[in-house]
């Protein structure tokens, strides 16, 4: 047999062997009898994504199709077999009783080669765990009290640009004007760093945030091979998000460290817990030695911080004037509220003013029931699971929509 029939029929019988593993990957919901929609061959059930609909489509509409058909659907996300939750007790079970079995997110991610992505939401197992301890009292009343005064310092710029724009223009673009202002104090809360967004539109943190969310380093196929095949992608050293933006974040957070430490500086911010976390050497290893934050750790954390905060606060503060403009009267009510807690207050806005305003509260749990920012929470069980007679396998990702209907 001559060189090239021999690797045609190599290629031929690596093809025939792919083909038979997609085909048993993609009948794996039918063989045990779930209900779920036919999958494609390359994305399962997330086809169109990027291009014509977002995850969030997909998965409201997976789960209000098949919504009181069981306790769960069948789903491929991408070529993964995967669950969508749809019984409330069963949702109350992966998110409280039984969470130390759903801990992980199953998700991509290679701390050695994207350095980025391992920040909390995507790591695994001990370390997870090790540094979700030493972070949740990052976020009690006590940090976001010291913080506040940042907060209040950037909305006062907030206000001073919003009355300039409005002088020279009759309409403003909420939404961007939001988005800058979020990035500001991000900016200054997490990483320490004067972004001023707010009155330069294309400020290095402001061009990042976009970029972020708009430009995606790898096409559907890509993507879809990292999330299906996490292990194979992280031995194959691949990458999620693009080199310079994090070249960016991780130069930011190694300069600021760096002169914090060499100038002793203190601040009441994120990036000074991060960096008595690195300094107190409390984080321990899988065989319990003592292990501090690296800086690349440290970039991580903050940039999902930065991530996770500047684009959900401001989206739901722009569905949140959006509704109070379609109802003046709910509008008054509001801002009644506030002159009051005000003159309370000796017309200052502290934490213990914003505190008091128990309308404004009802108002945003009510945007965040009308307007899902955070649309699913992808989990991955550890252990064989069951719920009435029926059982979550080992190392299946659950995706738990949060929605109210």
């Amino acid at each position: 047999m001559s060189m090239t029939a021999l690797l045609l029929t190599l290629i031929v019988a690596l093809l025939v062997v792919l083909f038979i593993c997609l085909r048993r990957r993609l009948n794996y919901w039918r063989r045990l009898g779930v209900a779920h929609d036919k999958p494609n061959w390359l994305l399962g059930n997330l086809v169109g994504i990027q291009r014509t609909v977002s995850y969030a489509d997909i998965s409201r509409n997976i789960y209000l199709k098949y919504k009181g058909t069981g306790p769960f659907c069948g789903f491929y996300f991408f070529l993964r077999p995967a669950v969508v939750l749809l019984d409330v007790d069963l949702i109350k079970n992966v998110l409280i009783t039984d969470f130390a079995n759903f801990a992980d997110r199953g998700m991509f991610n290679n701390e050695r080669d994207d350095p980025l992505t391992g920040h909390l939401f995507l790591l695994d197992g001990h370390k997870w765990r090790s540094l979700r301890g030493k972070l949740s009292p990052t976020f009690s009343s006590g940090k976001m009290k010291f913080m506040f005064p940042t907060i209040v310092e950037v909305t006062h710029n907030l206000v001073e640009v919003l009355g300039e724009q409005l002088q020279e223009e009759k309409v403003v673009e909420l939404k961007e004007i939001l988005a800058r202002y979020t990035t500001d104090i991000i900016g200054k809360v997490a990483f320490g760093i004067a972004c001023n967004s707010l009155r330069d539109p294309d400020a290095e943190f402001r061009v990042m945030g976009r970029r972020i969310f708009s430009e995606e380093r790898h096409g559907p196929l890509v993507s879809g091979f990292l999330h299906s095949f996490p292990n194979l992608a992280r031995r194959l050293r691949m990458r999620s998000i693009n080199d310079d933006i994090s070249d960016f974040f991780m130069r930011i957070v190694r300069e600021t460290v760096e002169y914090r430490e060499k100038n002793n500086i203190k601040c009441n911010d994120f990036m000074s817990i991060l960096i008595d976390l690195r300094n107190d050497k409390q984080l321990r290893g899988e065989n319990g030695e003592e292990k501090c934050l690296s800086m690349a750790e440290m970039a991580a954390q903050t940039f999902v911080f930065f991530i996770a905060a500047f684009e959900t606060s401001s989206t739901t503060m722009s569905f949140a004037l959006y509704e109070l403009a379609l109802q003046p009267e709910l509008q008054e009510r509001l801002r009644c509220e506030v002159h009051v807690t005000f003159a309370k207050h000796n017309n200052e806005f502290t934490y213990e003013c914003l505190q008091a305003m128990r309308y404004m509260d009802q108002v945003v749990a009510g945007i965040d029931i009308i307007f899902i920012i955070l649309f699913s929470c992808l989990l991955s069980c550890e252990s064989y699971f069951s719920f009435n007679f029926q059982t979550l396998l080992k190392k299946h990702c659950e995706n738990t929509p949060l929605y109210h209907t």
